[in-house]
């Protein structure tokens, strides 16, 4: 049975986010198997391109997060036109990948026109707070309530790793919930040109380079990450380097703070790297480092993973849940001392850095979105035939 099916993201394409990568990875690959798939997403100024099957609605930047643009709630719920093509589609689902506005909308229109509804609990949105400029007590109070209530309009909630699932029973215990993360294809981190990347940024041969994949935002710990690694960038004996690969508002700020930390030479800033690319940034790598304490799942660690990189995490929510300890990572906790180490242990053992790497790469077929699609169309043929 070919479905049609209804996503509704207040984050989409050409923005990057782990919700982002989850909802586009997620629609190709059901869109290969036959299925349709519509996007509902903001519209993005900054973005031209011709796009089949995506209805945008009208947005506009938020100044605390100029990459992530805001659909305005009045015009979404005012979109007559956009209400009566969704029913003209006659959807089998409806899947809402954000408790927000057009997460929100697609789950009130879903109920109108009776079709079950699945939320992906992509975000934990109450650590987000410094994007509000409101009291926090009364922001973060308001953002539960929404979310709660959120949960309430679904029929079932996916969590992307168990703590989230833990998180979700206690926000909203009667609505049910499976754990499905997101899953990615290996086949696309399993080979990259490495040596292209190393020769544009000036890294030579001998040198190790520990990446960082992801939004450069407050909320991702890197002051950690930089001044962990700090002492062991200036060790001349080591040679090392640091790869920070992507975009965000806090990416002049971590520049000023390398150079102030004496380690500006040391650090290499990217920017924005379009995903396609991204698989040379990993072979590029030689130890993947993460110190994030607020992932629901850390897909940019799969991806490291794919590449056969050995990862350094923080142990915290979703993104220690990713790997083994001591097989393919280390999950160290959020202290610069121990994830120092295990980094420098990494670095100074190549033969354990090989180990790792292979280990990583037999991890990773079961990483594939395959597996995860299946058990999200299983989910979604329950809760229709219901």
């Amino acid at each position: 049975m070919k479905l049609k099916i209804a996503f509704f993201c207040d984050a989409y394409l050409p923005t990057q986010s782990g919700a982002v990568v989850s909802a586009h990875t997620t629609a190709e690959e059901l869109r290969a198997r036959g299925h349709h798939v519509t996007i509902f997403a903001p519209r993005n100024k900054h973005w031209h391109e011709p796009e089949e099957d995506i209805v945008r609605f009208a947005a506009g930047h938020w100044y605390l997060a100029t990459d992530f643009p805001v659909a305005w709630p009045f015009l979404t719920r005012a979109s007559f036109r956009a209400e009566a093509g969704f029913r003209r589609e006659n959807f089998d689902i409806v899947h809402s990948h954000s408790p927000f506005t057009i997460g929100t909308v697609g789950a009130r229109w879903a109920r109108r026109c009776k079709i079950p509804v699945v939320f992906t609990f992509h975000t934990l949105y109450h650590r987000y707070l410094h994007y509000v400029p409101a009291p926090r007590a009364w922001t973060r109070s308001s953002i539960v309530f929404w979310v709660r209530h959120h949960c309430y309009l679904c029929n079932h909630i996916i969590a992307p790793s168990r703590p989230v699932a833990q998180i979700v029973a206690h926000l909203q215990p009667r609505t049910p919930c499976s754990v499905i993360p997101t899953g990615i294809d290996p086949d696309k981190f399993a080979s990259g040109d490495g040596e292209k990347v190393r020769l544009n940024y000036g890294v030579l041969s001998d040198e190790v380079v520990l990446l960082y994949a992801g939004r450069v935002v407050r909320e991702k710990n890197l002051v950690f990450l930089l001044k962990t690694l700090a002492p062991l960038l200036k060790d001349k004996n080591l040679r090392v380097r640091l790869m920070i690969v992507g975009g965000g508002m806090f990416l002049e700020e971590m520049k000023i703070l390398a150079a102030q930390m004496g380690i500006g030479q040391s650090v290499i800033f990217t920017g924005w790297i379009p995903f396609d690319e991204m698989r040379d940034f990993y072979a590029a790598a030689d130890i993947f480092t993460f110190a994030s304490r607020t992932e629901t799942q850390g897909i940019s660690i799969a991806e490291a993973l794919a590449a056969g990189l050995p990862c350094v995490v923080v142990g915290a929510m979703g993104a220690a849940e990713a790997v083994t300890d001591g097989v393919e990572a280390f999950v160290v906790p959020p202290r610069e001392e121990e994830f120092r180490s295990a980094v420098s242990r990494l670095i100074r053992d190549p033969k354990l850095r090989q180990t790792m790497s292979e280990n990583a790469r037999r991890k990773a077929p079961g990483l594939s979105c395959k597996a995860t699609t299946d058990a999200l169309l299983e989910l979604y043929a329950q809760l229709i035939h219901r």
